[in-house]
């Protein structure tokens, strides 16, 4: 190789180095995930109350409200507290609906699929502000089951459970990443 070749090839690499190093010091445009920038760098708290149960479904506030509580300790710098006083943020939520029905059967005429659907309406409020930072008044979420042994309430208390999981990761996504 000619010492221009190799002048050109050191270059190019010391280059495509020099690049390389400099996004990994300045950052290429990610962020990390449940840190977002709509919510103020003041707020340090969150109170999680019980959501209220609009529905007959029993305990399905335990269900949704744990679920959340837990996305927010794992996915965000928020701490949670039980003290209103000591709350910079408060989040709240209703579960207006629970519905479950059957969509097959056997040849029995006995159901075998379900699906259930829940409505429920969160805020998310700045405490110091009195001001909603975020709010939904219609997530719905639907999930389906099937019975196979004949226990229709284990199988709808898994779907339940599987539906907060899956609840509380959207809105805790949705508030973190200001989406």
């Amino acid at each position: 190789m000619t010492n221009k070749k190799k002048l050109f090839t050191a270059a190019l690499v010391l280059l495509t180095a020099s690049a390389w190093l400099l996004s990994c010091f300045t950052g290429c445009g990610y962020r990390l995930s449940g840190y977002g920038t709509e919510i103020p760098d003041y707020i340090k708290t969150i109170l999680i109350p019980d959501f209220d149960n609009k529905t007959t479904r029993f305990q399905a506030e335990q269900f949704v409200t744990f679920a959340v509580r837990e996305e927010f300790i794992r996915r965000s710098r928020l701490k949670l507290t039980a003290d209103r006083a000591k709350a910079d943020s408060r989040l709240e939520g209703e579960i207006l609906k629970f519905e479950v029905r059957p969509i097959s059967s056997t040849r029995e005429s006995t159901a075998n699929l379900y699906k259930v659907i829940i409505l429920i309406s969160v805020k998310f409020i700045d405490l110091k502000t009195d001001k909603a930072i975020y709010s939904d008044a219609n997530l719905t979420y639907i999930d389906t089951y099937e019975i196979d042994t004949g226990d229709f309430f284990s199988q709808e208390t898994k779907t339940l459970q599987d539906i907060a999981e899956k609840f509380a990761a959207g809105v805790v996504t949705t508030i973190l990443e200001s989406f």
